[in-house]
């Protein structure tokens, strides 16, 4: 295995065990075996690091779901199974590194879920890719709110977040954007 996929793996391994600000160049080099100065032949810092994890990381399943209701579930499968590791994540500087993982797993989603529709084949691309990412960006925001504020996280507290959501609003949304391209 590649250093830097060790150094990774060892990473999420201690940010399971102590937030990430806790958590030494000098601890992570000791914990891999190596020495502090090929950690950053690899790396700059930690949060580099960090931003190679999410860089690798997948949420199995989540291109075998078939609607958003499913992808949110799936992604909250993956937290669950991630706790620590995401909970230290969303408490320190790298934050904004597991808002961005989230949003390109549901952007992927849900581009694929839109392309589905058999009214969007009338869209350009580009006008399927601003639905897209006008719902990714909703999705993940409030995934990524709720596990960062909430004390008790819960499948049915995530999809509370959504209880405005219906199988039918991508439909409409891409009927509504492909009447208002007619006008």
């Amino acid at each position: 295995m590649k250093t830097e996929h060790r150094l990774a793996e060892t990473l999420k391994l201690l940010m399971s065990e102590v937030p990430l600000d806790s958590i030494s160049v000098t601890t992570l080099s000791k914990r891999c075996h190596i020495n502090r100065q090929t950690f950053y032949y690899h790396f700059h810092d930690i949060y580099d690091l960090l931003t190679l994890v999410f860089l690798d990381e997948s949420i199995p399943k989540a291109e075998e779901t078939t609607n958003i209701k499913k992808l949110v579930k799936i992604i909250y499968s993956y937290y669950s199974a991630n706790k620590n590791f995401i909970d230290a994540t969303l408490s320190s500087a790298g934050k904004e590194l597991f808002q961005e993982f989230i949003y390109n797993i549901c952007y992927q989603n849900i581009l694929r879920f839109i392309e589905a529709i058999p009214e969007s084949k009338k869209l350009k691309p580009n006008d399927r890719k601003i639905i897209t990412r006008f719902y990714a960006l909703a999705y993940s925001n409030s995934i990524v709110y709720y596990l960062s504020t909430y004390k008790s996280k819960s499948l049915d507290g995530l999809l509370t977040c959504f209880c405005f959501e219906d199988e039918d609003n991508l439909r409409k949304a891409v009927r509504n954007f492909s009447k208002m391209r007619k006008k």
